[in-house]
């Protein structure tokens, strides 16, 4: 059985984390990842550097996290209007040009953005056990909230009823996160090739009409 002294210990350090990714993320919207000053970071947060180091193993391992909770953020206030967007489908033709709608608006610079901090952060979280936590548990929340908006869908008869929602909802985040290829290479050629590619590849999941 965990003992009081360890709960509360627990409790703490959650609240510390919280506290830190919190006015990170703040600072990250107001000046910038590139102005980020970490001293100021800790008097804001009134935290010492100590826990700093001990939670996020360094100043990149913060940032990285505060990145990471700042994506997920997006993605959650982007799967709501899609949601809602769902919702106020009345056809099976209307869910299916959303979806493609979707597709096409991946190479958006606020999306390449966050594509750039996503993948970053998930290389940092392979040797950071925090940050891998914290994705985890991120990813974890969108996922579900993303597969209860596909149950709108499949409720509707839109989407096959042997489809794992789940995995679903897995596969087209991969699918939008895969586009940090395109944005490398920067060959905005075949941008329209690639949201119709990416299109097609989801049809098999889409009930018959």
């Amino acid at each position: 059985m965990t003992k009081p002294i360890e709960r509360e210990t627990s409790r703490k350090g959650r609240a510390t984390i919280e506290k830190l990714l919190e006015v990170t993320i703040n600072e990250l919207d107001r000046v910038g990842l590139a102005k980020i000053d970490i001293d100021s970071l800790l008097r804001k947060s009134k935290i010492s550097k100590g826990s700093l180091y001990h939670h996020f193993g360094s100043k990149n391992g913060l940032l990285a996290a505060a990145e990471a909770q700042q994506f997920m953020k997006y993605l959650k206030r982007e799967g709501e209007t899609f949601r809602r967007l769902i919702e106020e489908c009345k056809t099976k033709q209307k869910f299916v040009e959303l979806v493609a709608g979707v597709m096409k608006i991946t190479r958006l610079e606020s999306n390449l953005d966050f594509r750039k901090k996503r993948v970053r952060a998930i290389a940092m979280s392979f040797n950071d056990e925090t940050l891998a936590q914290v994705l985890k548990n991120a990813q974890i929340e969108v996922t579900q909230y993303l597969a209860g908006s596909f149950q709108i869908a499949k409720d509707r008869g839109w989407v096959k009823p042997d489809t794992d929602l789940t995995a679903l909802s897995y596969w087209i985040q991969g699918v939008f996160i895969g586009h940090i290829m395109l944005d490398i290479t920067e060959q905005t050629e075949h941008e329209e090739a690639w949201s119709e590619v990416a299109f097609q590849a989801l049809q098999p999941f889409l009930a018959a009409d």
